[in-house]
Order: C-alpha cells, then sequence, then structure tokens
C-alpha cells in the first residue's frame, strides 16, 4: 500500500490544536471591589458652647461606617453617629441637660489617596426645665466632631470623635 499525503480533515484537526497553543488565554478581570463596614462605640467627654451656656458633654458615641468602593477607586462612604448614654451639665449654672440623636450621612472618598472624612452629627440638646419656668423647646447642636480614613479602595482606618467647637 502507498502512502498517501493527510486528508484534509487531519490537516484541520492539526492547524486547530496547533492555534490553540498559540492564542493567549483572555485577561481576567480584577475582582469587583467589596463593601467595607466597621463599627466603633467611643466615650466623648469634652466642653462646648451651647445656646444659653457652656455644656459638659458626657457620653458614649456609636459610630458606623459603611464604604462603597467603586471599580476605578474611590466611591462613597456612609457614616452614621448616635449618642448612646449620654447627658450634658451646665457650666455654670449645673443644670442637667439631655442629648440625643443619630445622624447618617454619605460622603466621597478619593480614587487617588487616603481621605479623612469629618462630620458633626446634629443632635438634640433638652434644656433643664426649672420649675415654675415654662418648657423649653429643645436645640439642634453640633458637639462633636467625627473623623474617619478610608483608602483609596474602602478600606476603614482610624475612626475618632471629639467634642468641642469647630475648627476655624
Amino acid at each position: 500500500m502507498r502512502r498517501t499525503a493527510p486528508r484534509p480533515a487531519g490537516k484541520i484537526c492539526l492547524l486547530t490544536a496547533a492555534l490553540g497553543l498559540t492564542v493567549p488565554a483572555p485577561a481576567t478581570a480584577a475582582p469587583a471591589p467589596v463593601p467595607q463596614a466597621r463599627s466603633v462605640t467611643l466615650r466623648v467627654d469634652g466642653t462646648f458652647a451651647g445656646p444659653r451656656e457652656k455644656v459638659r458633654l458626657a457620653g458614649t458615641l456609636v459610630v458606623t461606617v459603611v464604604t462603597a468602593p467603586d471599580a476605578a477607586g474611590g466611591g462613597t462612604a456612609r457614616i452614621v453617629s448616635g449618642l448612646d448614654d449620654a447627658e450634658g451639665t451646665g457650666e455654670p449654672s449645673g443644670g442637667t441637660y439631655g442629648l440625643a440623636g443619630t445622624q447618617r450621612d454619605s460622603l466621597p472618598f478619593s480614587a487617588a489617596a487616603t481621605t479623612t472624612l469629618t462630620v458633626r452629627p446634629a443632635l438634640v440638646l433638652t434644656s433643664p426645665a426649672v420649675p415654675p419656668a415654662p418648657a423649653v423647646q429643645p436645640d439642634r447642636v453640633r458637639p462633636v466632631m467625627v473623623s474617619v480614613t478610608v483608602t483609596a479602595d474602602g478600606v476603614i482606618g482610624a475612626v475618632t470623635a471629639a467634642v468641642g467647637p469647630p475648627a476655624s
């Protein structure tokens, strides 16, 4: 028997196999950014200027941060700040003030570098009612400054809180 040239089907199979070895595999996509969450309980203690007198605030602030990073970097951070077990003492009156409230803020963070986000949550300050004085309406105050650091990919760093006047 005489040998003949390979059949056309065999040539196609060899050509397909050769191309399969030379074609690069498709690049895998980078994983989607993952939201981050962190909750901290911070002790707050300090004096701020109230509407009628200075008030010494003492209590606990619960701060929850959730980041939603974008695929290109940066994104949005949601900061929820709420007072828990807090009260104030008037200076010089010595009257007891009630403080309460929770605030939600959404802020963008940078794709270029670590960002420090700062919020001043609005809280309710109830003045001491001294009989026979009429009921006094609560005031909205911003005695606490909350700072959160977030990296470009949404990782939450330091979370701090301080009582006092706003920075000028």
